[in-house]
């Protein structure tokens, strides 16, 4: 799944959850060093399919690994660790560039 900001950068997703009655997203900006939330109110879907190993955890559905190697929080406080961790398993699965950093 690929969203755009209102700035044009494109971001690719990771998880969809519901607070509030607001669809929110998990995004994976370059050069932030960690998922950051977008508001659908905010962004537009320019790709709706998600691809990849998803899961239902509470309230929305993340890619796996950030719920089975425990990631979630860790890399939402801008963890390194966690942020490498994810990039790696993001990297084996081809769904960032090599270079992606």
């Amino acid at each position: 799944m690929k969203i755009q900001e209102k700035d044009g950068e494109i971001v690719s997703v990771y998880s969809i959850y519901w607070i509030n009655n607001k669809t929110l997203f998990l995004g994976f900006p370059k050069n932030y060093g960690g998922l950051r939330a977008y508001d659908l109110a905010n962004v537009s879907v320019i790709e709706p399919d998600l691809m990849g190993d998803f899961v239902f955890f509470e309230d929305g559905i993340y890619h796996s690994a950030l719920i089975k190697e425990r990631l979630l929080d860790d890399i939402l406080e801008r963890d390194e660790t966690a942020y490498h961790r994810f990039l790696e398993i993001l990297k084996a699965e081809g769904r960032v560039d090599p270079d992606f950093y």
